[in-house]
């Protein structure tokens, strides 16, 4: 495995470079390692990345239909290894996305608003192998932020991994909905059937509940809804240092810290509260951002940055 900290000499200094064009980083504080992996590319309208103060849910639709200015993002899941166990966040997409007829061409958005772009060898399964790690017998559990499908694409890779996901979420996007609002049901493994969770712990900062995913409660949940319905976040807790990792929350840090809203919101009054109460964490503790698709994760891990 690779191991960086604070103070680095040269030759580490040229590997994290050398990582930082592979789409792999890991930082290590006292027993806890936490690994970016980066599962391939996706391309999406500036609209859909960040919408427009003044528009509703619906009016942000539209804005990305009429948006010409593309741009290209990583899909990124992340390894938390913990004296518990490793943990997966989130599991990428799928190469199958380039398969004719893989998405519905009856839904626009799919087939003309998002091209997401992954070669077989970028997939999680095949990422967290060349780590040295075996996501049959080495993760404890996979852990998703939501159900969109560059999300979920990945979880061939887990058939018989404990699988962790929001009740409300799942709930929600099971169905017909799901199939409407990106996060493809019909293409779920037949067997996917997630471990589904209630955030009922206690309060943490601004957020009105968590919930622990290991017994000495360094890694929880809190609700952070708006880009999707039961979107959760991830909070490591480590002496002295946090990582949050927000799944698509915000797709950037710099759009969390200018509190913009993205256009696939479903309330943007909800994702602006949402904005306001990851900052507030951040900004009451020493926390590291960390979200699915902000291409300067890698560096604010390696250097381990902190919100300010």
């Amino acid at each position: 495995m690779l191991h960086f900290k604070k103070g680095t000499s040269a030759s580490e200094m040229k590997n994290k470079t050398e990582l930082i064009t592979s789409g792999i980083a890991r930082a290590e504080v006292g027993d806890v390692g936490i690994t970016i992996i980066e599962t391939g590319k996706v391309h999406i309208k500036r609209a859909h990345k960040e919408g427009l103060e003044s528009r509703s849910a619906f009016g942000r639709k539209i804005d990305i239909f009429r948006d010409d200015h593309w741009e290209e993002m990583p899909i990124f899941c992340f390894l938390i290894e913990h004296p518990e166990g490793n943990f997966l966040i989130d599991t990428g997409d799928t190469w199958r996305n380039s398969i004719p007829g893989y998405l519905p061409k009856w839904n626009p958005f799919f087939t003309k608003q998002v091209s997401v772009r992954i070669a077989p060898e970028e997939e999680v399964g095949t990422r967290l192998g060349f780590l040295g790690i075996d996501s049959v017998k080495d993760i404890e559990s996979v852990i998703l932020t939501h159900y969109h499908h560059d999300h979920t694409g990945g979880l061939d890779h887990f058939p018989h991994n404990r699988i962790l996901g929001s009740r409300e979420g799942y709930e929600f996007y099971k169905g017909f909905k799901g199939k409407i609002l990106g996060c493809l049901p019909q293409r779920w493994p037949i067997w996917f059937k997630p471990e589904l969770l209630d955030l009922n712990d206690a309060p943490v900062g601004d957020f009105s509940a968590s919930k622990n995913i290991t017994k000495d409660a360094s890694i929880f949940l809190v609700p952070t809804p708006g880009h999707a319905v039961g979107h959760v976040s991830v909070v490591v807790r480590t002496k002295g240092l946090s990582f949050f990792l927000t799944g698509d929350a915000t797709y950037t840090e710099e759009n969390l810290r200018l509190e913009k809203v993205d256009g696939v919101t479903y309330n943007p009054e909800i994702s602006l509260k949402t904005l306001k109460n990851i900052k507030s964490f951040a900004l009451n503790e020493p926390t590291i951002i960390l979200p699915s698709h902000d291409p300067q994760g890698i560096e604010r891990l390696l250097m381990l940055k902190t919100y300010s």
